[in-house]
């Protein structure tokens, strides 16, 4: 297993389900700085605030003064702060553009003149637009109409690519980019339809499934996001690159998906629901790019991510 040792390393977003999930990862060979508006929390559900090699900072990336302070003693940044989930881009679409734009902008800034040298960057499968099967790093970007306010997301994330990007080759930093493909797993306090389909069964509430359930997925368990994110830091060669982060071989419908957690909780009924919002009818990621580069290779099946993640959501339901 690759190691990341001896290094100093900020996530923002670190209170949320990806950020802790790599901070713990990390944490026992490195000292782990977690800037987080708390927004959402996975962080309570974990021991990383007790952790010797961790400190815990209360800030928002909209304010240049709390991201000054946080950058000051890492020599890199991970950079998962964002507003996200779909009902954001509907209720709060301005708010999306600002905070995953600007804030964006302003880590930038706050990185200059310290002793940063890498910066990972989290973007999502989403720039790829309404249907994306098996589509690689160079394919066209080609969203939504920006009458839509399903795009504002996409288009933010995609704005801060080129940021990230355009700011490391100008300056001569380690700059990577990552879309992570439906990524899920224990903690996950934010939406997806494996954590809302987890949070129904435990609530003794039907699986509802919007609309035909036809919609296909590939779904990857956040350890394996993780390695991959290891293998940047630890990849010299990644500096300058996009890379698809997701796992092929576990492709389902929405409905499919919703029966194999049915299996896994017998008696749960599944209904159907009126979609509400724009749906993206196929997301599927090609990561030949990242297997060829970082050696990336996703370990987690389906049934057994969806059986840890059921099983922490019911442990969680218990407590």
């Amino acid at each position: 297993m690759t190691t990341v040792e001896q290094r100093k390393i900020l996530i923002t977003g670190g209170a949320g389900f990806i950020g802790t999930h790599i901070a713990e990862r990390l944490c026992d060979n490195n000292a782990v700085i977690l800037f987080d508006n708390f927004r959402r929390d996975s962080l309570s559900h974990t021991k990383l605030s007790s952790h010797p090699n961790v400190r815990v900072l209360q800030g928002d990336i909209l304010d240049p003064e709390s991201l000054k302070a946080a950058v000051r003693e890492a020599d890199a940044v991970l950079h998962l702060a964002a507003v996200a989930g779909v009902s954001s881009y509907y209720a709060e679409p301005s708010k999306t553009l600002r905070v995953n734009m600007l804030g964006t902008a302003n880590l930038l800034t706050a990185i200059a003149a310290t002793a940063v040298r890498t910066l990972v960057y989290f973007s999502t499968s989403e720039v790829l637009g309404p249907s994306s099967l098996y589509v690689n790093e160079d394919a066209m970007h080609c969203l939504g109409p920006v009458s839509e306010r399903r795009w504002v997301y996409a288009t933010s994330k995609l704005a801060g690519e080129h940021l990230v990007l355009r700011h490391g080759e100008e300056h001569g930093l380690h700059c990577t980019v990552l879309r992570p493909f439906n990524i899920y797993g224990p903690r996950q306090t934010g939406e997806g339809a494996i954590s809302n389909f987890c949070s129904a069964v435990v609530q003794g509430q039907p699986l509802t499934v919007y609309g035909d359930g036809r919609a296909i997925r590939a779904w990857c368990y956040v350890t394996d996001m993780v390695e991959a994110v290891v293998k940047v830091l630890t990849t010299p060669s990644s500096a300058g690159q996009v890379f698809h982060i997701g796992n092929p071989y576990n492709i389902e419908t929405t409905m499919g998906l919703a029966r194999r957690i049915a299996q896994l909780a017998p008696g749960v009924v599944i209904q159907q629901g009126r979609v509400e919002h724009v749906d993206v009818l196929a997301r599927a990621p090609d990561i030949k790019k990242a297997q060829q580069i970082l050696g990336y290779e996703p370990q987690v099946s389906l049934d057994e991510g969806l059986r840890l993640t059921l099983d922490w959501f019911q442990k969680r339901g218990k407590a």
